[in-house]
């Protein structure tokens, strides 16, 4: 009897193919929803981001705050070394900071809670041209999700108005272009 039980290679392509389906689900999903009025309806109130109290530093130590962000369309994806997920949309992430990073309007940061030596000791922070970054503070409850990797969308007034929690493909055509608006509107 041929099961996929019996033959762990073609197991293992099921599994690889059940998880590439799941993700393009969901990643069709947060690509269609991102730009809905209804969006932000839906998230838990929040402090705007630069009222948050906390401190966070790059991989050399420079130091920020998030009321630095204030004026800005900011993207904040959480995240951690040990997370497959986390992981596994780095690249997307990369692709929209590469998108954004001469735009001084649009700040795309990856946060982590782990120690600046758990992060520069990672192989992936040497594999990435974007900068990552550690809260040097702790994270303000607001920033402190209930799962990883969790991302936020910041308008310029420091309102969120987009939260999804799991990967994503971020550097998609239609999540550029819903940035590139925020970051154009005058109030939003």
């Amino acid at each position: 009897m041929n099961s996929i039980a019996t033959k762990p290679i073609t197991g293992f392509l099921c599994a690889v193919l059940l998880l590439l389906l799941l993700e393009a689900g969901a990643a069709m999903l947060l690509v269609s929803s991102v730009g809905s009025a209804d969006d932000a309806q839906a998230l838990p109130p929040m402090t705007r981001l630069h009222d948050l109290q906390a401190t966070f530093s790059d991989l050399g130590g420079q130091s920020f705050t998030l009321a630095d962000l204030r004026g800005k369309v900011v993207v904040i994806n959480l995240w951690a070394t040990w997370c497959p997920p986390c992981r596994a949309e780095m690249p997307f992430l990369e692709g929209l900071w590469k998108k954004f990073q001469d735009n001084d309007q649009v700040q795309v940061l990856c946060i982590s809670k782990e120690t600046l030596a758990e992060v520069r000791q990672d192989p992936l922070a040497k594999s990435l041209t974007m900068p990552l970054y550690v809260f040097t503070s702790p994270a303000p409850p607001e920033l402190d999700p209930e799962g990883l990797p969790t991302t936020y969308i910041f308008n310029r007034q420091g309102k969120v108005v987009f939260a999804h929690t799991g990967i994503a493909q971020w550097d998609a055509p239609e999540i550029v272009a819903y940035l590139d608006a925020l970051a154009k509107a005058t109030s939003n």
